[in-house]
């Protein structure tokens, strides 16, 4: 028999065993502190109390329309009245609904979050909104198997899932959509459907264009990632939490469906998950957009938000986009799809990597977010589907956080209308000038040394949980800069803001067939330190310029397809025009901007073969290699 004594001390080292396993798979926001009123942010002071306190659970199978069942969780406002209906938010979810705990830990916790945090679903839950989480087709407790993520059938199933959603006694016929990554990914899919019901959706850290923005950025293949991603889906597939979790003894796995107390329907479900898709073997079928993976016949396109605008732009769901400047590279597919989708009404880019977990501002004297999202969420969702109105409506569509300056900002345009394009030119003895009469022209050489990096906990580790080797963070770069090509400027005689998208335009040649060329924006302080601010890369392959792209950017865009692959020659002389990653930034005056060229990422992309030992960066002549930035005058 259990003591008090010997449960309460349970209870304390199941909380703290369980904390590293909900991390491991959560994508969620790790603070949710409401934030004094900041200026242009209109922080919801209505709210001081909750509603309601606490949730009930139960969770169901529901059938869809080939009578595949998908597990559904649904957790309503503890204390709700007889006969009230509420707002349901909607979760689809790739990464497990939520997990049971061994008894006698069960006793105390049942269920266990998964990917959407257990403070997420109580703050809603709390102001009077029903939480419903659903384990995609082919996952967790779901019936079926997985062509592709994000598959045709995946997002066909979000229909049915609205569609009982609406019917239940609880419900007031009012849907909400968010999540993170995957989730946040999904919450917009589920606009292609065009379902009436679906009122608001609020994509956080979403993958606008799967080649473009995760898989592929710049045309170069995030094979780390991916590999990572593919552990993580094959073992939640294959109900195995060990690579995930020091903790995975004390858990069963997926949290089975009420009503299956043997857990034949979870074990059948297991089974059927055998056969889906693995990431990992598809992408070495894939190194252009129009590509198809053979097991799945579909290419990353087909599986892509960009790919379903028009049925998404026109739903009539109003969205807000919610993103961080170091968040992988998704914080361009957040701006890209705001500016292809009339229905999105804000856009949210703050100081944050994936999630977001952080503030990875160098500026910043903590890493702990001070921004509550979950707030911001709850003013979108409380105009759109209860009908409040806080002014949300009346604020700037763009708010937008300026590293260095370390302040927020805001617009009703992308790029902002105060931004002038500025061009300054890379100079062959290593300086970056204003002005092309000041030009030394010529070559510069670079050995390119392999063992360049961006090291382990940059922006591309944020994005998945087993990438992560904490906190998102840029050390100071001088030391790594040594192994790079690097261009520099004169101090600047006062500060200076870039706001958008830096293009880079440079003549180049390497000596072999092929090669990547990664390029750097940095600052560089008078102490000589160097704070990275944005990069971006491409392939010489991928050097063709579109104006008939799948949607239009603010800035020089490649189609990365097969038919406009340019095969590139060893010493053959190119010029490469491509953007970088979007910031706003501010150097300060008496710092220096710095442009630094390495051949390689190690840990974070491959890299094609042959590789060339070594670059050749030519500047002056009719057209000089360059960089323009997008520069905000006050």
């Amino acid at each position: 028999m259990f003591t008090v004594r010997k449960m309460m001390f349970l209870f304390l080292a199941f909380a703290l065993a369980v904390a590293p396993l909900q991390r491991a798979i959560s994508a969620s926001p790790k603070s949710d502190a409401l934030v004094k009123k900041v200026s242009r942010l209109g922080v919801y002071q209505g709210y001081t109390t909750a509603d309601y306190s606490g949730f009930n659970f139960t969770s169901y199978y529901v059938p869809m329309h080939d009578s595949t069942k998908l597990a559904v969780d649904v957790y309503l406002p503890k204390g709700l009245e007889k006969g009230k209906k509420v707002p349901a938010i909607l979760y689809l979810t790739r990464y497990v609904r939520s997990i049971h705990a061994k008894f006698p830990l069960s006793l105390l916790r049942d269920p266990i979050f998964g990917v959407v945090s257990q403070k997420e679903v109580e703050f809603f839950t709390s102001y009077g909104y029903a939480c419903v989480i659903v384990d995609v087709r082919g996952t967790g407790a779901s019936m079926g198997d997985r062509k592709m993520e994000f598959s045709p059938e995946e997002i066909a199933d979000g229909k049915a899932i609205v569609d009982w959603i609406i019917a239940q006694p609880w419900c007031d016929k009012n849907v909400g959509t968010t999540g993170v990554s995957y989730l946040g990914t999904t919450a917009e899919m589920l606009l292609a459907n065009q379902h009436p019901a679906v009122k608001a959706c609020i994509p956080r850290s979403a993958i606008f264009d799967l080649y473009k923005n995760i898989i592929f950025p710049g045309g170069v293949c995030q094979g780390p990632f991916v590999d990572i991603w593919g552990l993580t889906t094959r073992s939640l597939d294959n109900n195995d939490f060990s690579p995930l979790t020091k903790q995975a003894n004390l858990i069963t796995g997926i949290h089975r469906v009420d009503g299956d107390a043997h857990n034949e329907m979870l074990n059948k479900a297991l089974v059927l998950h055998k056969t889906n898709f693995d990431i990992t073997i598809g992408l070495q079928q894939i190194k252009f957009r129009d590509d198809r993976a053979s097991s799945a016949g579909l290419c990353a396109d087909d599986c892509s938000v960009h790919n379903r605008l028009k049925l998404i732009g026109t739903s009539g769901t109003a969205i807000y986009r919610i993103g961080g400047w170091y968040d992988g590279g998704l914080a361009r597919g957040s701006l890209d799809a705001s500016l292809n989708t009339d229905n999105t009404k804000k856009v949210l880019i703050g100081p944050w990597d994936h999630g977001p977990h952080s503030n990875v501002s160098p500026f910043a004297t903590t890493k702990k977010l001070n921004f509550s999202i979950n707030l911001e969420m709850l003013r979108f969702f409380d105009y759109h589907l209860k009908g409040i109105d806080n002014g949300i409506d009346g604020e700037p569509k763009y708010t937008y956080y300026t590293v260095g300056e370390e302040t927020w900002q805001s617009s009703n345009s992308w790029p902002p209308k105060s931004n002038t394009a500025e061009t300054i030119y890379l100079s062959a003895d290593k300086s970056l000038t204003t002005t092309k009469d000041k030009i030394t022209a010529g070559e510069v050489k670079y050995n390119v040394d392999y063992t360049a990096s961006s090291d382990s906990t940059s922006r591309w580790n944020s994005v998945t949980e087993l990438y992560k080797h904490g906190p998102t963070n840029y050390a100071d770069r001088r030391n790594e800069d040594k192994k790079l090509l690097s261009f520099a400027t004169s101090t600047l005689p006062e500060p200076m803001e870039i706001t958008g998208h830096p293009v880079v335009g440079i003549n180049f040649a390497a000596n072999a067939d092929d090669a990547t060329v990664f390029c750097y924006l940095e600052d560089v302080a008078p102490d000589s330190s160097v704070t990275y601010v944005t990069e971006g890369m491409i392939r010489p392959l991928d050097r063709k310029l579109t104006t008939k792209g799948p949607y239009k950017t603010p800035y020089p865009d490649h189609s990365y397809r097969k038919e406009d692959a340019l095969p590139y020659k060893a010493n053959e002389a190119v010029q490469l025009t491509f953007d970088l990653l979007p910031i706003s930034y501010q150097f300060k005056k008496g710092h220096r901007i710095q442009i630094s060229i390495a051949g390689a990422d190690t840990g974070h992309f491959n890299l094609p073969s042959p590789q060339p030992s070594e670059f050749k960066i030519s500047s002056g002549g009719v057209s000089p290699s360059y960089v323009e930035l997008p520069v905000v005058r006050k």
